[in-house]
């Protein structure tokens, strides 16, 4: 044990002061300044990629994530904007400066990306001193796995989702250090009186860092349920770390902490004496998040007022261990703390882990309702994806992403305070079960570790030098400098994702002049959030109306082969319009929940199959060439058997331009690597119009493709699909390259915006 100590101590670790903001501040606001300046003006240059016309609509820019026209809708009007403050944010922006909302949308990441490089910055001062961030600040908030959800146009929360929770635990951080030694210190002594005198600040602290807190909370469910996770962490870190007499002071700091964060933070979830929020909220005509605002603070400040006086007159009720932790319990069952997050974490990561989805419950022996497949295989965000990836996603290259692993056990057995970016660590190397979009939560925290590494070997390579700290400044400079230089390299060849083609986008703006407002708009759910922006109509689905309940009508309609049953299950399904102040959907499946499962597919076929049905809204329904490239999985759950929770899935070959040759005097096609063979038609999509040509001969060829035999292109695009039978004689399909005025079609469907190659949009006939 002796030898361990004394190498901890030649290693710098015991004894070591904790960084001081009453000297440092003044080169915290210079570095942090810098570091914010450098990852902004990265980030904005890659605006000049989006300047093509293709690229615009209506003066702005297609955005590239479908959520950011989540928050953009209702900034423009689509529903209601209580409860969600990123499109409150956005329209107070919008109706304050005039500028767009989609050219907020599109540089809105570039301001509040360079701010986590600030926060890692934060992090590298906390562990090492003010030099020791400066890598970490630099590439923190450009690793792959955020960077890649952040880039300009992602216009989303997730700006938010690693920013704050990173934030937070730096607070939580700092606050601890009032009651735990900044080392693995055994004897102590060191740091005694700087932390004695850090205390007399513990409980504003506590108070100042849970006001920040809760408005840290407020962009999302998750933020809200990880930062939860983050104050239990850091309660346990404290009883485990906390110094003799000092664990009851930081309990009772915490509860003041949980006070002022927590309660109503995050939509409502997290509610502090509910019952007294209607006569409150009708008294003094405040919302929600204000009522739970004051309450919590209210009683944060008294809780604080009274522990302020126990400890200058000091009671034994203060010091008492189980009184405190008493008072711990209760404020945790009154904030809901525990019974509030969990169920949502839990349902949360079931969504994730779960292929399917099953409704109904036992009746008897007789199983009742649907069984519907889980959307969350489909989404790419809930790829899985093997760990050398995920190492790639965190620090730019796998390997590096090890290295960073192994820095970070240093770095922990050296600075203990750095435990608090292991959970995001964890939830990082999760994403090999949990999808890809969890790759974005490690990459910072690993640069902050690999950052101090880096720092540390300076200051040991450089310690003999003359001008050691210019030498040792010098050299974490260069690093960022070549990392910066290296990944922009490998930046600029990212494509760029604009959610829908501009024709796409052009044909729901003029949708708008040939519908009424109360019109509903059929489109597949990746692109709901577009069409209500572009067009100001609700849609049956989107990004937040995609489970397998949600998705099964419109996927139905868009796989069948029959216009009668297409026009049917529409026609059925807008009777049962969900009941709220705001559109929230439409919900046949509540007339399925209750038949009994064997009699679903007998019943179902009776309820589309009807002549007539009441009158309601326009329904239209939009085909696009991004439909195509996807249906795949639109078939997936348009073909999903609702009795047996089986499916048929149509096989989709997509080839991007220069992939696929193609021979049209033919009918050949031929890839790069020389398979090839030749198919039963062509459909080439222009400039509104389709040319298709079929090859009777091809079919008594040996060289026919086996199952993917109907090919499409696109002349505007270059893009190329093959598709099988199914997907072929699909409405989808058919509504998209057929003739609108073949009497099969023009019965049910009638065109109204035509934007080939890339959309069409059909008014459902009533």
């Amino acid at each position: 044990m002796e030898y361990f100590k004394k190498l901890y101590e030649k290693r710098g670790g015991q004894g070591a002061p904790a960084p001081s903001f009453t000297t440092d501040w003044p080169w915290l606001i210079l570095y942090g300044a810098c570091v914010y300046l450098v990852v902004f003006f990265f980030r904005f240059g890659f605006a000049d990629r989006w300047d093509a016309s293709e690229l615009w609509v209506n003066g702005e820019r297609i955005l590239a994530t479908h959520d950011a026209y989540f928050w953009l809708a209702k900034a423009k009007g689509i529903g209601s904007l209580a409860g969600y403050p990123l499109a409150q944010a956005a329209h107070f922006i919008h109706s304050v400066t005039g500028v767009g909302l989609g050219t907020l949308g599109f540089w809105a990441p570039a301001f509040m990306g360079a701010c986590v490089g600030v926060i890692c910055f934060l992090w590298g001062w906390l562990i090492s001193g003010k030099q020791g961030g400066i890598i970490a600040g630099v590439i923190g908030s450009l690793t792959p796995g955020f960077f890649y959800r952040s880039r300009l146009g992602y216009f989303d929360t997730d700006m938010f989702t690693l920013l704050m929770p990173m934030f937070v635990a730096w607070l939580l951080a700092v606050w601890s250090l009032n009651h735990t030694r900044f080392s693995w210190d055994w004897e102590g002594g060191a740091e005694e009186n700087s932390r004695q005198s850090r205390m007399k600040f513990g409980l504003w602290q506590a108070f100042s860092f849970g006001v920040l807190t809760r408005f840290c909370l407020v962009w999302h469910i998750d933020i809200a349920n990880v930062c939860v996770l983050y104050f239990l962490f850091t309660t346990v870190y404290v009883l485990v770390r906390g110094e003799k007499g000092q664990r009851t002071h930081a309990i009772h700091e915490l509860g003041i902490f949980m006070l002022a964060a927590f309660p109503g933070a995050a939509y409502g979830q997290l509610w502090l004496f509910p019952s007294l929020y209607a006569p409150f909220t009708h008294l003094f005509q405040v919302t929600p998040f204000i009522y739970s605002t004051i309450m919590g603070i209210g009683f944060a400040l008294l809780y604080l007022i009274a522990v302020n006086i126990g400890r200058s007159r000091n009671s034994s009720w203060v010091k008492n261990p189980i009184l405190c932790g008493a008072i711990f319990l209760v404020l945790i069952y009154l904030v809901n703390l525990i019974v509030a997050p969990f169920p949502a974490i839990f349902e949360k990561l079931a969504g994730y882990l779960t292929p399917t989805a099953p409704h109904g419950e036992a009746s008897g022996t007789e199983a009742l309702g649907p069984i519907y497949p889980s959307i969350v295989q489909s989404i790419i965000e809930a790829k899985r994806v093997a760990l050398s990836i995920i190492l790639e996603r965190g620090l730019f290259e796998a390997w590096l992403g090890g290295l960073a692993l192994l820095m970070t056990v240093g770095v922990v057995i050296v600075r203990p305070v750095a435990v608090f970016l292991l959970p995001l660590i964890v939830l990082h190397l999760a994403s090999v079960k949990l999808g890809v979009r969890f790759s974005m939560f490690g990459g910072a925290a690993l640069s902050v570790c690999f950052g101090v590494g880096v720092y540390w070997i300076s200051k040991k390579a450089f310690s003999g030098l003359p001008l050691k700290k210019w030498f040792i400044l010098g050299s974490q400079c260069l690093v960022a400098a070549l990392f910066l230089w290296f990944i922009h390299g490998r930046y600029s060849k990212i494509p760029l994702t604009p959610v829908i083609p501009a024709l796409h986008a052009e044909a729901l703006v003029e949708l708008a002049a040939h519908s009424s407002p109360d019109s509903v708009v059929w489109t597949w759910w990746d692109w709901g959030y577009a069409t209500q922006y572009y067009a100001g109509r609700n849609t049956v689905a989107d990004g937040g109306k995609h489970a397998g309940r949600d998705v099964y009508p419109l996927a139905f309609a868009l796989t069948t082969d029959s216009p009668k049953k297409a026009n049917g299950m529409i026609a059925f399904s807008s009777q049962y319009p969900g009941e709220g102040r705001d559109w929230v959907g439409l919900y046949p499946a509540r007339q399925w929940d209750s038949i009994p499962r064997s009699k679903l597919s007998e019943t179902l076929d009776e309820q589309i199959s009807k002549e007539t049905y009441p009158a309601r809204p326009g329904q239209f329904l939009v085909v696009t060439w991004k439909d195509i490239r996807i249906a795949q999985w639109i078939t997936y759950f348009g073909n999903w058997n609702l009795q047996t929770g089986t499916t048929k899935q149509a096989a989709i070959g997509s080839y991007d331009p220069g992939k696929l040759g193609v021979n049209v005097q033919r009918g050949a096609i031929m890839t790069r690597n020389g398979n090839g063979g030749l198919v039963r038609d062509i459909a080439v999509l222009g400039s509104g119009a389709v040319e298709r040509k079929e090859y009777f001969m091809n079919s008594m060829s040996p060289r026919l493709l086996p199952v993917k035999r109907h090919l499409l292109v696109n002349s505007v695009s270059k893009q190329c699909v093959l598709m099988d039978r199914l997907a072929y004689r699909s409405m989808l399909t058919r509504l998209l390259i057929g003739d609108p005025d073949d009497p099969e079609i023009s019965k049910y469907f009638k065109l109204v915006v035509d934007k080939l190659p890339f959309a069409r949009i059909y008014e459902v006939i009533q």
